[in-house]
């Protein structure tokens, strides 16, 4: 069996004021060999499709792939040109020696200029070259916005289970096993897709505990007891996206048509019964620092509104401009994004002191700019540490050039990149040991659990003003429906 595989991954954040540019697509994109070598050894999609492939006997070629941070939508023309080179290079790929399959480890969330649904229009590219009879898989992310086109021009579809996403990897050594056995037996799979009502805020889709967990344990087992079922999957969606068809859907992979759709149906009944339990109680910087200071530490506060892991800028002040009021002992904030303080910093060196602004330079949506007089000038950093929380676990985590300040009690990382903060790697590389302080803030939603979660003592959600916040009646949709749960009441039949 040969296959091709490649694509882009993006999740867009339209409320963002970042867009992925044409610059940004030439720096991410890797091809050929190039992109097999940067996954080897790496908990990824690719690597699992590499490995599961490897295994299996199959000849798996790599085209052409690459992951943007999320952010606002991709630029028209870089979106389109990305596109031409994908479908040349599989095309090219297939001349070579006939292909069997393609797939597309990709995301399900993705927007660019003109294209609402760039997972569609990378499927629907493909099927103009290829035609409709070769097999089309894709991996997608719990928070894609999945789309009847998707299913229209796909064959197999298989989505993370966890949030955070531990096991990318094997949703894409799935794939692959799906592929195969289609491939050996001669007999098609089958999906299904129900769309639901319904935006899911990411602060609530965690499936370590609560309604999450219960929704994914559901699908598994169904998948269990039914031996003609592949894969069930929750998707939560991302309404930042500000699509039309943004919200949570269900797919299911099975031998038959009807039972896919039977397993769907089941699935996404499940799902809406549990709706009101996602809702939980939000806190503000104020409340989530009285929380802290009343639990076992270390704590950890994690700051999801400005998570820039969901395309948030990270430069939000709003937390840590109460942590400066508070001066907690053992307090350290990791990280602010604000390269112009980081250059301040170097410039002036370890053991200088300086006065700056800092943060909140990105927007108007997540603070002002934080006046700090004498900030002490500790450490300096290139960045870099190796990744241990298990999206990615082994690969190099970088946040670019890093400076850490003390003011007061509180120990600041100020960074020259967006990163959403996963383990313990800038606290590492700025000399801080998390196990000697007692509160520890960190912008991420969900994903930082894979990690933290045994470590700290206490974890603190805190939903300060942002662009990723769980509070969506804050933000001015333009396409999103509004009538969705929980912004209206919907019913669903």
């Amino acid at each position: 069996m040969r296959i091709a595989f490649g694509g882009y991954e993006h999740e867009t954040n339209n409320f963002s004021s970042t867009p992925v540019t044409g610059a940004v697509m030439d720096q991410i994109m890797r091809r050929g060999e190039d992109l097999a070598r940067h996954h080897a050894g790496i908990r990824t999609m690719v690597a699992g499709v590499l490995d599961e492939s490897a295994e299996l006997g199959i000849d798996a070629v790599p085209t052409i792939y690459g992951e943007a941070g999320p952010c606002a939508a991709t630029e028209k023309g870089a979106f389109e040109a990305f596109v031409t080179e994908l479908v040349d290079r599989l095309w090219a790929a297939h001349c070579e020696a006939p292909l069997d399959a393609i797939a597309l480890p990709i995301h399900g969330a993705g927007v660019a200029e003109g294209y609402p649904d760039i997972e569609a229009a990378q499927l629907r590219a493909i099927r103009e070259r290829f035609g409709p009879d070769i097999p089309i898989g894709m991996v997608l992310d719990l928070h894609g916005n999945i789309t009847p086109e998707m299913m229209e021009l796909s064959n197999i579809s298989v989505g993370f289970q966890t949030y955070p996403h531990t096991d990318t990897y094997e949703s894409g050594r799935l794939l692959v096993r799906l592929l195969h056995e289609q491939h050996t037996t001669g007999k098609r799979l089958h999906q299904a897709l129900v769309q639901l009502p319904w935006h899911i805020a990411p602060a609530f889709g965690v499936t370590l505990s609560g309604p999450a967990h219960d929704v994914m344990a559901f699908n598994q087992q169904m998948v269990k007891d039914d031996p003609a079922l592949r894969d069930v999957t929750f998707f939560q969606g991302f309404p930042y996206s500000d699509v039309s068809f943004a919200g949570a859907s269900v797919t299911a992979v099975a031998e038959t048509a009807e039972a896919a759709q039977r397993a769907a149906r089941k699935a996404a009944e499940y799902a809406w019964s549990r709706r009101q339990d996602f809702l939980i109680p939000l806190n503000s910087a104020e409340q989530a620092m009285d929380l802290a200071l009343q639990a076992e530490y270390p704590v950890v506060i994690n700051e999801s509104s400005d998570n820039p892991g969901g395309g948030a800028p990270g430069d939000g002040t709003f937390l840590l401009a109460e942590m400066l009021r508070r001066d907690v002992p053992g307090s350290v904030y990791g990280y602010i994004f604000d390269p112009e303080v980081v250059q301040q910093a170097i410039a002036a060196g370890v053991g200088s002191r300086i006065d700056c602004l800092l943060g909140a330079k990105t927007d108007s949506h997540h603070g002002q700019p934080l006046e700090l007089k004498g900030a002490y000038i500790k450490t300096i950093s290139d960045g870099k540490y190796l990744k241990k929380n298990p999206m990615g676990a082994g690969g190099i985590g970088s946040i670019s050039q890093t400076v850490l300040l003390q003011v007061g009690n509180v120990s600041i990382i100020v960074a020259s990149a967006r990163r959403q903060v996963l383990d313990d790697g800038p606290f590492r590389i700025a000399g801080i040991d998390w196990q000697d302080m007692r509160i520890i803030a960190l912008k991420s939603a969900q994903h930082f659990k894979g990690w933290w979660t045994g470590r700290a003592r206490t974890i603190v959600a805190c939903d300060s003003p942002g662009i990723h916040s769980g509070d969506l009646t804050t933000f001015a949709f333009r396409h999103a429906n509004t009538d969705y749960f929980p912004l209206g009441d919907p019913e669903w039949e």
